[in-house]
């Protein structure tokens, strides 16, 4: 980590006091015609989606004003849109892309699976094992995995597995955290202390399952659990939404002492963490040991198919495709899980990660770009600021998840800083740089010079702001 969790919290709370400089109304309409004389492929695609996709969309990650754009291709540490322009994408899928695009070696040995073996026979296939056992090699705690399509998947089959591995039914979610769009897991999403706010089409019965509690909050911790029925606390372990509120060093370890005191599971959701903090995640990185891991996202690269829980080897066992026996007992099967194609992509997606240098590229030049970053907010008089976790970047503007949400007003002011972030998003997009604003990440691929390029982007971005 490259700021110390005090000091982030602390700019984060000054940003949520704050009033959010807005940029000016007629530059950023200037802005705006140009994005939209360049992309007029991506207007008209988006049209078209209106027409066939619910609300025209189906994807999270891009921000969409005026419109998503639609992407062509993409290289390295870049994407190109339809109508050819440039971007050095600091978004990659939400972590998904952590070689970066594209990437040759990778390719060759999926197509070469391809046009020699199959990409999929819906057999056992050695290259499950393979797989597997690089991720035990890596991930401490670690002894078996089970392979899903993704990483929501294998939060909640991780559930599963530690409903009935202790026979209860509760689980303990901590505020804002992120865990796929699961029933047991939208709740008090992303925002700390926001509640049920998008929990709708799921019944009140389900929510009353998860037990929410704040971060670093042992004492709550403890309390929760002292009620009794919790099969598991599941968490982000460098914070929630991934260390957008980051999480103290050493809670984890007092977290998971207390839970088996009271015969509960501690599940790590690594589906962001594994193989961007380090090759063995936040728990290698943390010196903890779960009960259960997942994993997703960066596993495979961006091929299809992308998920895993892990755990130990008593608890795994819970896991079977068969039918019940006298042992703890909990179904969990995909027709897609482990098949021969994703298998590989992590096979050799850890593979080649595991190459010298290779991890330590990536680690520092999320450094560089923060630094960077840092650098210029400061000469600019901002209190703008980033950090980096490993290759997870964050970037701090509008710190909507620090509002303190003592009325109903306040969740309205959350809003409103989400969605100026939107317009920020597209000045940099405009500058050829493609931004989560706040929530980013930085692969194998990219160069100091994709940094310079990006931290000019948020430099355009404070001259329009008033």
């Amino acid at each position: 980590m490259t700021m110390d969790v005090a000091e982030i919290l602390r700019r984060q709370e000054r940003i949520g006091r704050e009033p959010i400089p807005m940029p000016h109304p007629d530059k950023m309409q200037a802005i705006v015609e140009a994005f939209q004389a360049k992309t007029p492929s991506s207007a008209a695609r988006f049209q078209q989606a209106q027409t066939l996709l619910p609300r025209g969309s189906e994807h999270t990650l891009p921000v969409k004003l005026p419109y998503p754009l639609f992407m062509r291709q993409g290289q390295g540490s870049h994407v190109q849109d339809l109508d050819g322009n440039d971007y050095v994408d600091y978004i990659l899928s939400g972590g998904a892309i952590v070689l970066g695009h594209n990437h040759p070696e990778l390719n060759r040995e999926i197509c070469e699976l391809i046009s020699a073996r199959t990409n999929f026979h819906g057999f056992f296939d050695e290259l499950e094992l393979a797989a597997a056992e690089r991720i035990v090699d890596h991930f401490p705690s670690v002894e078996k995995v089970r392979f899903t399509a993704s990483g929501s998947e294998a939060n909640l089959a991780a559930l599963r597995i530690a409903r009935s591995y202790t026979g209860r039914n509760k689980v303990i979610k901590y505020r804002g955290g992120y865990h796929g769009w699961g029933d047991p897991f939208m709740a008090d999403l992303e925002i700390p202390g926001s509640g049920r706010i998008i929990t709708h089409g799921i019944p009140d019965e389900l929510l009353d399952l998860t037990e929410l509690v704040y971060q670093d909050d042992l004492d709550g911790l403890e309390a929760a659990l002292a009620g009794g029925d919790i099969a598991a606390v599941i968490c982000e372990p460098m914070g929630a939404e991934s260390g957008l509120v980051p999480v103290s060093p050493g809670f984890h370890r007092d977290a998971i002492e207390l839970a088996h005191r009271h015969g509960t599971l501690y599940i790590f959701d690594e589906v962001v963490t594994g193989l961007r903090v380090g090759l063995g995640g936040a728990q290698a990185l943390q010196g903890v040991s779960p009960d259960l891991t997942t994993l997703g996202k960066g596993l495979m690269n961006g091929y299809p198919g992308c998920g895993a829980v892990c755990g130990k080897a008593e608890i795994m066992d819970t896991a079977s495709t068969g039918l019940p026996d006298e042992r703890p007992f909990a179904y969990v099967a995909g027709t897609l899980s482990g098949n021969t194609l994703s298998v590989a992509a992590a096979y050799h997606t850890i593979r080649l990660l595991e190459q010298p240098g290779v991890m330590g590229h990536m680690q520092a030049m999320a450094t560089d770009y923060v630094g960077k970053l840092n650098a210029m907010f400061e000469r600019r008089g901002t209190s703008f600021f980033a950090y980096a976790l490993g290759g997870i970047i964050r970037i701090e503007l509008t710190a909507p998840h620090a509002v303190p949400l003592t009325s109903a007003e306040a969740i309205g002011e959350v809003m409103r800083r989400r969605g100026i972030l939107a317009h920020y998003a597209l000045v940099v997009h405009d500058q050829g740089v493609l931004s989560r604003m706040g929530r980013d990440m930085i692969s194998t691929a990219h160069t100091a010079e994709d940094n310079d390029k990006a931290v000019a982007a948020y430099s355009a971005l404070i001259d329009l702001l008033v």
